[in-house]
């Protein structure tokens, strides 16, 4: 992957609320503790008018090999819109956290300049600005005072902030005895009572439990449908393409690729991604053109396409995109525990040897849930023709419990009795959401997954 995939083009997004021009953030790394110290020393001592010109030079020299600078970010320029949704998305420590910060004002550029205009309220860190031997109550008052609401203000809000956080007798304790997740509970909510006309989340939302997760989202959407800009940083694919109009894809402090959101994260899956090398050449010659119509639908309902469509692959097989589906057959991220959702693998063929289309699914902990597919259902690929697609469709009851998972599809031979050899394989995609409340509506089943079972009452006259 090249190191810029797209230039942002700044005269196109106007009005802007938020401008970031070349900005770049250096941090020095010393090896002893010392060093700072010796570094201004020499720094000083050059900067006395009574020494030679070419000693000054070889002072300033000392002082620069007594540290060494990181750049956090190099170079990074964008707008973001009145009223627009904008994910900040990358791998840890791609510069994410560090750019709101920066945004926000809590650090300061090394280089490069950032202008916002509008209310901006900020969730960084948990509970960040509360005192831990107050009160939420009083934190609620002393952190929305410094937002700029008034106490008047904060009397109307005070309420609607104590409902959304839902922290019970909670609230007038102090807030040093709180969870993580009664801490950010709180925070959000007294954000959200600022009406901000920018809300900054750092991957804050992902501490709360599954139904205040599922109020955050709500918000959030309510407040972009009233025109609230909004920069939001996760590693969760699904919440960000649903939220999120546009992204920034950031890697290693250099920004990537700013612009429609499903394209930064179609780059962000495909980092590092390399198709599984196989054993040898199958095929000699170029495989004949694909239906290029039938590409180009697919690829307006994959969560996921190949980057590297045009090159040669030697092998039989190879996946080119990915799609998850609801009944209606529109794409999705989300499904109701118990309700069917349908996958469909797109492979090309460069062969008429037989393969094997497999699909898993892991949990949070890694753990894989389950692996299926054309081998394990005993369905048989139809007559195949080199250079020709076939379209692999699973319909999935998702009777596993509520939660985020992540997939993958893989291509391959069978080798022995459930054992296979991979031709090509998607990287880990996701995740998709597995949805069900409990509070309300009675479950299918309890426990990581359901089974197939029947159950009926019976006469005791039947026992024999």
């Amino acid at each position: 992957m090249s190191s810029k995939l797209v230039q942002p083009n700044l005269e196109s997004i106007v009005p802007s609320v938020i401008s970031v021009e070349k900005v770049s953030k250096a941090y020095s790394i010393y090896e002893r503790p010392h060093d700072p110290l010796l570094r201004e020393f020499y720094l000083q001592l050059a900067e006395l008018p009574v020494l030679p010109r070419f000693i000054g030079n070889g002072l300033r020299g000392l002082a620069k090999r007594r540290g060494k600078q990181f750049y956090a970010l190099k170079e990074i320029s964008f707008r973001v819109a009145s009223g627009e949704s904008l994910g900040i998305i990358g791998r840890n420590g791609s510069g994410k956290s560090t750019l709101l910060q920066l945004i926000v004002g809590t650090l300061s550029p090394t280089n490069g300049e950032i202008n916002s205009s509008g209310r901006i309220a900020a969730l960084l860190e948990l509970g960040t600005g509360f005192n831990p031997e107050f009160t939420g109550f009083e934190n609620v008052y002393l952190t929305a005072s410094l937002m700029g609401l008034t106490k008047k203000e904060i009397d109307a809000s005070y309420k609607e902030i104590v409902t959304f956080a839902d922290i019970g007798s909670f609230i007038d304790q102090p807030v040093k005895t709180y969870s993580s997740g009664m801490l950010v509970r709180l925070a959000f909510a007294v954000q959200m009572a600022v009406d901000p006309e920018i809300l900054i989340i750092d991957e804050a939302l992902s501490v709360g439990d599954f139904f205040f997760q599922q109020k955050c989202t709500q918000r959030l959407r309510e407040l972009r449908s009233k025109g609230t800009t909004l920069l939001f940083v996760s590693h969760d694919m699904g919440i960000v393409r649903d939220l999120c109009d546009q992204a920034v894809y950031l890697r290693n402090g250099e920004l990537v690729y700013h612009g429609p959101c499903h394209q930064a994260i179609k780059a962000y899956l495909n980092e590092g991604f390399k198709p599984v090398s196989v054993r040898k050449k199958i095929v000699e010659d170029s495989p004949p053109e694909m239906d290029e119509k039938k590409k180009k639908k697919f690829s307006e309902l994959a969560y996921w396409m190949s980057d590297s469509q045009q090159e040669k692959l030697n092998g039989v097989a190879r996946i080119l995109g990915v799609a998850l589906l609801d009944s209606g057959l529109q794409p999705t991220t989300k499904v109701t525990m118990g309700k069917e959702l349908k996958v469909w693998i797109l492979v090309q063929h460069y062969s008429v040897t037989p393969v094997q289309i497999s699909f898993i699914i892991k949990n949070r902990y890694n753990q894989v849930i389950s692996s299926f597919g054309s081998y394990t259902l005993d369905v048989e690929l139809p007559d195949l023709k080199e250079g020709k697609l076939s379209l692999f469709e699973l319909n999935i009851c998702a009777m596993i419990e509520a939660g985020a998972y992540t997939f993958r599809a893989s291509v391959g031979q069978i080798t022995k009795v459930n054992r296979g050899m991979p031709e090509d394989q998607t990287p880990w995609l996701g995740p998709f959401t597995v949805f069900w409340d409990y509070e309300k509506n009675r479950a299918p089943f309890h426990g990581m997954f359901g089974v197939p079972v029947a159950g009926e009452f019976k006469s005791v006259e039947d026992i024999h």
